[in-house]
């Protein structure tokens, strides 16, 4: 059994030339890789066909070397000279494409002595090791979820600024029989390889490209089969000298669609542009990826959505805490303000009574009688500083004195009351 290169481009690229997708290999050293260029990166298959030459040429599985070596061959993707379309709108997706650089997924095999393999890959491009009863193990991914939650790729203006490390790769070692099979496989062939296992079976029966027609055909129809460039690579291990490569013939291409324009009256004739159908392919397809990148940056822009509501919950959080914690400074000072104005109201009611009293006349006779009569009562013939020695022994004794320093009637009672008590003892 021969090695088999097994490759149909998509329908939408209508012939085999356009086709994406490269491989390489070293059959003496058996050595293999495979690379899917991405649709919306420019110039990918050029991009797609260097990694895989040069990686059959220098079989590289450390990912920190290998990304350094795939930083020296982006010079020569960009030496290339590439001829920009006449037709100036799609020269400007094409340009703007090219400032972003080509993109494309690869993974590498290396088929060693004393049955080890080593592996390494980056992207969605997949391995399947199946064993004479058709035990399966893949790698890197073994399920629909692995492999459509990979953002991994390989660009040219990303490599330069140094945007990819070794997390982009994974790589392993494996053992096997002279007896198995290994397929390597890009992505859309490799999601439906996970999802019907039972299909491998009749991948490895193709002989022909009729056989691989029929087979996509069938799958594209009912869906199972996402519409995209098939690549892939069956290596029996136990007979690597033979190589057969199974790819649609020069003279093949698919029915291209017929478009209907509306076209107001033209006066001039118009010629027609045989690449027309192509440009807007290829506008087509400019859209396509668009619409998947916008779809990345939603999924993005989810999850900042709910980053945001969550900042700023907790900011109203947090303000309404400072609100309720305040300090209650402010009405300490209020009240003791309203208590100074109410004290310098009553003195100020006082001496408004004083003048109003000044005015009635007589009154004042009065209160300078009475002041008088408390002045008398208050000495009694008796200095101050007697008043308030007394007043002390009364305290002393336990009597209540009416104020400190004056002495009066009620005063001189209690004192000769403490007096009689006195003597008494």
């Amino acid at each position: 059994m021969s090695i088999r290169i097994l490759q149909l481009h998509k329908r939408s690229s209508y012939e085999y030339k356009y086709i994406q997708d490269r491989y390489a290999l070293n059959s003496t050293d058996k050595i293999f890789a495979l690379a899917d260029g991405t649709t919306q990166s420019f110039n990918s298959e050029l991009w797609a066909e260097i990694i895989t030459k040069n990686f059959v040429n220098n079989p590289i599985f450390e990912p920190f070397n290998l990304i350094f070596k795939l930083k020296e061959i982006v010079q020569t993707y960009k030496n290339v000279e590439f001829s920009f379309s006449t037709n100036p709108a799609k020269a400007s997706l094409e340009r703007a494409k090219q400032s972003k650089g080509g993109t494309a997924t690869f993974i590498g095999l290396h088929l060693k002595e004393e049955n080890k393999a080593e592996i390494i890959s980056c992207g969605d491009t997949n391995l399947f090791l199946i064993t004479p009863d058709y035990k399966i193990k893949t790698f890197p991914f073994s399920d629909i979820n692995g492999i459509d939650s990979n953002n991994h790729f390989i660009n040219t203006e990303v490599l330069l600024k140094d945007g990819i490390d070794e997390t982009f790769f994974k790589s392993t070692s494996i053992t096997y029989n002279n007896n198995d099979i290994i397929i390597l496989a890009t992505d859309a062939l490799s999601r439906l390889l996970l999802k019907r296992p039972d299909t491998i079976k009749e991948l490895l029966n193709i002989q022909s490209f009729e056989g691989l027609l029929n087979l996509c055909l069938k799958k594209w129809e009912s869906k199972e089969l996402e519409e995209d460039d098939i690549s892939a690579i069956i290596i029996p291990i136990g007979s690597t000298s033979d190589i057969k490569l199974i790819c649609p013939p020069n003279e093949f291409q698919f029915p291209k669609e017929m478009e209907i324009d509306f076209s107001p009256t033209i006066l001039t004739p118009q010629i027609e542009n045989p690449n027309s159908n192509m440009e807007m392919k290829e506008i087509k397809n400019q859209f396509d990826g668009v619409a998947k990148d916008m779809h990345y940056v939603k999924s993005k822009l989810n999850l900042h959505e709910i980053l945001l509501i969550v900042t700023i919950s907790l900011l109203m959080v947090n303000m309404l805490m400072m609100y309720l914690l305040r300090p209650k400074s402010n009405l300490s000072i209020t009240d003791k303000t309203t208590t100074e104005i109410e004290k310098k109201y009553e003195k100020a009611k006082e001496e408004i009574q004083v003048v109003k009293n000044k005015i009635t006349g007589g009154s004042n006779l009065d209160l300078a009688k009475k002041k008088n009569q408390v002045i008398e009562t208050k000495t009694n013939n008796i200095s101050k500083k007697e008043a308030k020695k007394r007043q002390q022994e009364l305290i002393k004794g336990g009597y209540k004195v009416v104020a400190d320093g004056i002495w009066g009637s009620q005063s001189e009672k209690a004192w000769q009351i403490y007096q009689l008590k006195k003597e008494k003892k």
